[in-house]
């Protein structure tokens, strides 16, 4: 059926007279260079017909293909509207946006919706290659959104739901720094619906019968330096607590860059060819596009955990197993720290480590584990050590100048 429809679009065209020649033709240009580009991105797409009407481009039996694995055919069209060729020769889109998702188990009994899939501030290059991408560099699109995904069972009960999942890039600052950020907003299960005895004794006792929570951050590279930072990165469970993560590296060059993007470009070129790859080749293909990651230097880093209930509400659930209530059993723990370090041989780390978990425990607010090197040190500088940090872990402690902290 698609060959034949395939067919039938054709001869439409070419009896549709001079005029529609050259929309399809301007659809198919557009549809050409949207492929060419995303193999730059790692992605293979194929179509099966470009359609145009005013500024508007249609693309039918649009699939993907990745490496080793089956071909995913989108659902429906993809329409990208707003599509107006730049002076440079190159195409920008208001928005591209699939068909909404609906599908049903019938053997599981669950149904899953998803919606509102787009793509909005789209930037194709007149030229596609490797040194155009570099010029372009994250503003490829403004934005990416889908959501509410929502699964639900046979009755139309929700079982677990995602509000909305969203990736935005921002216009290169004065310095020359690309920013871009994402947030998942609104996920929430209901936890009464799994039937563990032991998971639903759990969630009775933290006092739970839905979860919810959500996930955001955001990051800067700037190309000329090299230099990138990650902030923020945190997920959020509502009334319980939340675990967040920054870091800043340097040496992600525009040089690295573009090896990434050969490698992306070779994956997309085997995925085009339908290439089959074993485990192996795909470990060798995974450890090629790690290998330039090697000499990224880190500069600091940080994983922070916020308390909101959740650790008192352990130490209750604990100490009931053992026949007392939280404030006691977190009394003991107390005395439990410095026993727990007493092998410790480094004094000042044994000081630090007890010093920040006993004020945490006697007022649980916030933890902090926190990385600060004197100089920035490559990820390739921590091969080759495993025989070192066995016979003495604080090689790595002193390496990288752990800092641990509470309550700030």
């Amino acid at each position: 059926m698609k060959k034949i429809t395939r067919l039938s679009i054709t001869a439409a065209i070419l009896m549709a007279g001079t005029s529609q020649a050259a929309l399809a033709l301007e659809a198919t240009d557009f549809a050409d260079r949207l492929v060419e580009t995303s193999k730059l991105m790692g992605l293979a797409f194929t179509y099966g017909s470009a359609t145009a009407e005013g500024d508007t481009v249609t693309l039918s039996d649009f699939t993907i293909s990745i490496p080793g694995e089956d071909d995913v055919d989108v659902p429906g069209d993809v329409i990208f509207t707003g599509v107006v060729e730049t002076a440079e020769g190159g195409f920008s889109v208001e928005r591209a946006a699939i068909e909404d998702v609906e599908y049903t188990d019938e053997d599981e009994g669950i149904t899953l919706n998803f919606v509102d899939i787009a793509a909005e501030g789209l930037e194709l290059p007149a030229v596609v290659s490797i040194d155009t991408m570099l010029e372009i560099g994250f503003n490829l699109y403004d934005r990416v959104s889908a959501g509410p995904l929502t699964v639900s069972d046979a009755d139309g009960t929700e079982l677990f739901a995602i509000d909305l999942m969203e990736m935005t890039v921002e216009d290169a600052d004065a310095d020359g720094g690309l920013t871009s950020a994402y947030q998942v907003t609104g996920i929430r299960a209901d936890l009464s619906s799994i039937d563990e005895p032991e998971a639903q004794e759990i969630f009775e006792a933290f006092g739970l019968d839905q979860f919810n929570a959500s996930m955001s951050g955001s990051g800067t590279w700037w190309p000329q330096t090299g230099e990138g930072t990650v902030e923020d990165v945190s997920f959020v469970v509502d009334e319980l607590g939340s675990i967040s993560m920054d870091f800043a590296v340097e040496g992600y060059t525009e040089t690295l860059y573009t090896e990434l993007m050969k490698l992306n470009l070779k994956m997309a070129e085997m995925a085009e060819a339908d290439m089959e790859m074993d485990d192996d080749q795909m470990m060798a293909m995974s450890e090629a596009m790690l290998e330039p990651l090697a000499d990224i230097k880190l500069v600091n880093g940080a994983v922070r955990y916020d308390d909101n209930s959740l650790f008192m509400k352990v130490l209750d659930f604990i100490g009931a197993e053992q026949g007392v209530d939280g404030e006691t059993f977190k009394a003991g723990l107390q005395f439990m720290v410095p026993m727990a370090l007493a092998e410790v041989e480094n004094t000042a780390f044994k000081t630090m480590v007890t010093s920040a978990v006993n004020t945490f425990i006697a007022d649980p607010q916030n933890f902090t584990i926190s990385v600060e090197p004197e100089e920035p040190i490559a990820f390739s500088e921590f091969e080759g050590m495993e025989a070192e940090v066995e016979a003495d872990p604080f090689v790595l402690v002193d390496l990288l100048n752990v800092q641990i902290t509470a309550n700030q």
